[in-house]
């Protein structure tokens, strides 16, 4: 499944990206333009660690691109990262790993009804 971005009609400017099964196939410029990264969960009932990266780049290669940001989750536990105050960004480029090293393009081994989930909050 792909990332799905929703914005809270006119009344704020925060947006949350949302995919249900991430993998590391790049979903480029995920937010359509520049704004502030504030918040990334992950959900990972999978039976391995994940990786989630994200690139300040309007698109990215999965195993080439150099992530600004590694997000881990071990094996079956959710993680919420908040960043107080948010961090600036041009454009979001996101992916999945089962490894950190920047070179690592495996997709999470995702099997049966196992999920990594990523919400991503930005304004």
């Amino acid at each position: 499944m792909a990332f799905v971005t929703t914005k809270f009609d006119d009344a704020t400017t925060f947006k949350i990206a949302y995919n249900a099964q991430i993998t590391n196939s790049v979903t480029s410029n995920l937010t359509s333009g520049s704004g502030v990264l504030y918040s990334v969960k992950i959900e990972n009932t999978n039976n391995a660690a994940v990786f989630i990266k994200i690139a300040n780049a309007i698109t990215a290669t999965s195993g080439t691109t150099a992530p600004d940001w590694v997000f881990s989750c071990p094996a079956a536990s959710t993680y919420t990262y908040e960043i107080p105050g948010g961090v600036a960004y041009d454009h979001l480029s996101c992916w999945a790993t089962e490894t950190a090293a920047e070179n690592n393009n495996q997709a999470p081994s995702v099997s049966g009804n196992e999920a990594v989930k990523v919400t991503i909050l930005v304004g």
